[in-house]
């Protein structure tokens, strides 16, 4: 049974946020500022819907100020087709139209713009996703969502394009400065945290105008959850696992001597409770494990832009954009050793040799309750620090040479660095007994010692995974327009350049290897085993681990690592810059894109009712250098030098590619009464291969998972076409609908090989970590799955609908309104990771001159996850369960000090929502988080 608690806050704070003007809209939607309440903002943003030839949703200043959103991603999730991804409670990425991430392309203020910051803790994702978690969105005045190409639409979204657009001085003419002061409380950390945010434009004349926004914002976080690395079953011999699955470790059978003749094979003894068939099937959770994740997350932004209109027919804008997100957390786990276990590691500082008893399972071979003798325990502790920098700087010019001649031109740069720490203490329990029991999702599990007492744990390992990426992207655009707004041609093309350099770091120090440490401060023995943990050791520093979690877990403490004592005994700094070059897993890549595009628009009547069509094609050329480190005779090795080896000890290799494709669209709009307007879109679009999937890249999992790239990967490229029918039956009300159909090729799947660990490349004396030496008990003949990404020959199908309902409801209630719309997905056969067939948005207001009421929920129905390589050692596809976000907002209007203001007050998760998923059976969990619920009060005004 699900309980929602709710801890009742006195909260009051003070917070300068700026609600922007709104910037300058689409080009084919005419510009719109939001000035007044709610549900007129909502009119505005659907009367740019209605204007527009191409399928295009857009959010108004207001809209982001108003609703109760974080950040730019939860803005963004009201729009039909959007799905969020969420991280410690708050947005983060976007999915459009079920497919993922990477398949949208993000433009800032019309220009192609990425961020170096790899999604949440473990996703480490190097792909083409765009965190909108790092962008403040008190800084922007219109996100539009752009879902069918037209040819000066820049390429690369195969679901769609989301267009950023910050707010300039002329947007709202004058002296303007507004400001918001606002406090959150965090449920599950029970913290409060400010958020500033102010901003001040004036304009001199016609002619020159400026404006700066500044906010920030800090946010105390905790999540307590459970997860496993997939699933597993160990080795019985003589009785192999069932087709598709692999053993993931052995079982300790005791032998028995066969005193009798007539004693038969198999020559030990099974005291399971299960058959030897059965308990090679028996399906249990791989390194299962409490966790808890405590920390803070820093933000600051800033927007500068100025205009210059020396004439009627010439003006100028320069605007910079600037963002740091800061995130320092420490995060404790404490793992169960099922994995990679047997007799090799049946000692004093290996992983245990399991002895099962006890054990019942249910008709999926999931074990529902046992005992396991000779079980150990990891108790791993990570102190984490993120950096992120996001820069961008753009000069425009717009120039009519003529009545009906006109020149824009851009030019921009925009500059992303990501730095992140990663240093972890791993300490190995005693062995013990413990019981599981998995009646629920999550298993209860007891052991027999205590886990709380330094006494039961001994130093195991220590492990320097620092990394960084940085990103950089220079475009230059041209654009040329004939004619007036209904009726013109324009041709233009886009010059980008982009770069990505991620350096990833990472030294290990395990048993017998502890001298390695001690130029950067350790002064204990060579055998970190022996290691006293005497005042560097604690009971997990977390006040009621698992207070928010329905789930019996079993016990809530354990030792864990003092990470401000190991900080002080071992300096981080050092550490991270003596760390060794992971090879196999850094690189870079160059990319260059050119582009060029003619394109026609044209209005006209048929059957006395406006057609508006948009017409053109497009051009793209991408040349590619993919650059990885390789192993050079020079290059030392890594069994004795644990620390040191730096880019500079290795070499490179290039490898270069290159591709073109024609993109072609087609728009129509029509009038078909005077409420009614149908849509009707053709078209071809692109994305570009993922950076992760093509660099040569070589990598070994501690799920025993050899990663690959793939330099010859092609792009995806979608044949599709769009239908739309909308119907404006009065002032701000719409009902309508969309059908998308889908034919996508270069769709990308990772394929499982098993081969021998030799194909990999990967010298066995760079392999100095003991996790990893384990996995290698045959050394290079050890055959492992070896995981490459492969364009499939097969087409992938994407069907989908999206309905929209807005509609003031002043008959029932004067000042009552309604909001919905909704997405149905379907790819027939083919699995999409992260493709929810259902999702919904609602959105329920009262709004009076004096104060508004609104409450927002958002949907996402049930989606795979991971559907190959999950962790496991079965074949289970990762499932994450729906979810849905209630949240509340509500504004009072008052006067004082002759001045306009507006007390907030907002709930953000107001059902105190979960996220669950599990691995094929509901039964067998992956992870469970409850990030808790957001209460924010705050105070606006103006100057």
């Amino acid at each position: 049974m699900r309980k929602h608690s709710f801890r009742p806050s006195v909260l009051f704070s003070l917070m300068i946020s700026a609600t922007v003007a709104q910037a300058s809209a689409p080009d084919d939607v005419d510009e719109v500022i939001v000035t007044g309440s709610y549900s007129e903002s909502l009119e505005k943003s659907l009367d740019l819907k209605r204007k527009s030839t191409t399928m295009v949703d857009s959010i108004t200043a207001d809209d982001v100020g108003k609703l109760p959103d974080n950040n730019l991603a939860e803005a963004l999730q009201r729009v039909p087709g959007v799905q969020v991804s969420r991280t410690n409670g708050e947005g983060q990425q976007i999915s459009l139209r079920g497919l993922g991430p990477s398949f949208a392309r993000v433009l800032l203020d019309g220009m192609p713009v990425s961020a170096a910051s790899e999604g949440s803790v473990d996703a480490q994702s190097r792909n083409r996703e765009f965190d909108f978690d790092l962008l403040p969105s008190e800084l922007f005045s219109q996100l539009a969502v752009s879902k069918t190409p037209n040819a000066s639409l820049v390429e690369g979204g195969l679901s769609g394009t989301i267009n950023l657009r910050t707010a300039r001085p002329f947007d709202r003419p004058g002296f303007n400065a507004t400001y918001q002061i606002q406090e959150a409380y965090q449920s599950t950390s029970e913290k409060f945290d400010p958020r500033l945010s102010f901003s001040v434009s004036n304009t001199w004349g016609d002619t020159f105008g400026a404006l700066l926004s500044v906010t920030t914002s800090k946010r105390s976080f905790r999540t307590d959850g459970w997860s496993a690395q997939g699933w597993t079953s160990g080795l019985v011999a003589a009785n192999a696992p069932a087709t598709g699955y692999a053993k993931g470790f052995d079982w300790k059978l005791p032998s028995v001597v066969a005193s009798n003749p007539t004693t038969t094979a198999p020559g030990f003894i099974n005291e399971s409770g299960l058959s030897n068939a059965k308990l090679a099937n028996t399906q249990l959770p791989r390194l299962p494990r409490p966790e808890s994740q405590e920390g803070t997350r820093d933000r600051i932004g800033s927007t500068l832009s100025f205009e210059w209109k020396p004439s009627d027919t010439l003006s100028f804008n320069l605007d910079a954009i600037y963002a740091k997100l800061d995130a320092d957390f420490d995060r404790y786990t404490n793992n169960l050793l099922v994995r990679n276990t047997g007799a090799g590691t049946d000692n004093a500082t290996g992983f245990g040799y399991l002895t099962p008893s006890n054990f019942a399972i249910d008709s999926n071979n999931t074990l529902t309750q046992g005992t396991l003798s000779g079980a150990k325990f990891w108790s791993e502790n990570r102190v984490f620090q993120q950096e992120s920098d996001f820069k961008h700087l753009e000069l425009g010019a717009n120039w009519d040479i003529t009545d009906s001649i006109n020149l824009q031109a851009k030019v921009s740069r925009a500059d992303s660095d990501f730095r992140w720490r990663m240093t972890t203490y791993l300490l190995l329990s005693k062995p013990g007994t413990v019981t599981l029991d998995l009646d629920d999702r999550i298993p209860t599990i007891t052991p027999s010692i205590d886990l709380a007492n330094n006494a039961n744990w001994a130093l195991n390992a220590v492990r320097v995974q620092p990394r960084t990426r940085a990103e950089t992207n220079d475009n230059f655009s041209l654009d040329l327009t004939w004619g007036d707004d209904a009726k013109n041609i324009r041709v233009g093309g886009l010059y980008n350049k982009f770069s990505r350099e991620r350096l990833s770091f990472s030294s290990s120090i395990g048993t017998n290897q502890g001298d390695f440490l001690k130029p950067y401060g350790y002064n204990g023995p060579n055998d970190i085993n022996l290691f006293n943990l005497s005042g560097y050791a604690i009971p997990v520093p977390i006040d009621h681990y698992g207070k928010d979690i329905d789930d019996d877990i079993g016990y809530n403490s354990w030792a864990v690592a003092d990470l401000k004592a190991f900080g002080k005994l071992i300096d981080y700094s050092t550490l991270d810059n003596a760390a060794n070059l992971d090879y196999q897993n850094s690189g870079s890549f160059e990319e260059e894109n050119l582009s060029a595009y003619l394109e026609a628009n044209y209005a006209l009547d048929v059957f006395a009712r406006e057609l508006r069509i948009n017409a053109g094609v497009r051009y793209v050329k991408t040349d590619q250098d993919l650059i990885g480190f390789i192993r050079t005779p020079s290059t030392p090795p890594a069994a004795t030098n644990l620390f040191g080896l730096r880019p500079a000890n290795f070499g490179q290799n290039t490898i270069s590619g290159d591709y073109a494709e024609v993109l072609p669209s087609l728009n129509l709009s029509y009038d078909i009464s005077e409420k009614v307007l149908g849509r009707l879109s053709v078209s071809k679009a692109l994305t570009r291969p993922s950076p992760a999937d093509i660099q040569p890249f070589t990598s070994l999992s501690t799920a025993g998972v050899v990663t690959q790239g793939n330099p010859d990967l092609d792009p995806y490229l979608s044949n599709q076409v769009d239908l739309g029918l909308e119907w404006y039956f009065e002032k701000g009300a719409v009902l309508g609908g969309n059908a998308f159909y889908k034919e996508i090729t270069g769709f990308v799947q990772r394929q499982n090989v098993p081969k021998a660990f030799r194909n990999a490349a990967i010298p066995l004396d760079t392999i100095t970590d003991p996790t990893f030496k384990a996995l290698l008990p045959q050394g290079l003949d050890t055959v492992l799955l070896f995981n490459t990404p492969v364009n499939l020959d097969s087409v992938t199908y994407l069907r989908g609908i999206e309905l929209l309902y807005q509609q003031h409801l002043d008959m029932i209630m004067q000042g009552l309104g309604l909001s919905l719309n909704y997405t149905r997905l379907d790819s027939g056969k083919s699995v999409i990771t992260g493709l929810a067939e259902d999702n919904y948005n609602a959105v329920v207001y009262y709004e009076t001159d004096r104060y508004d009421l609104r409450f927002s929920y958002n949907y996402r129905g049930d989606y795979v996850e991971c559907n190959v390589n999950c962790g496991s050692t079965s074949p289970e596809v990762q499932y994450r369960n729906s979810a849905g976000y209630l949240d509340f907002a509500s504004s009072l209007n008052f006067s004082a000090w002759d001045k306009d203001m507006t007390v907030t007050f907002e709930i953000l998760n107001l059902l105190d929502e979960e996220e669950y998923s599990y691995n094929g059976y509901e039964n067998r969990a992956a992870s469970l988080n409850r990030p808790g619920r957001q209460i924010m009060l705050g105070l606006r005004g103006k100057f």
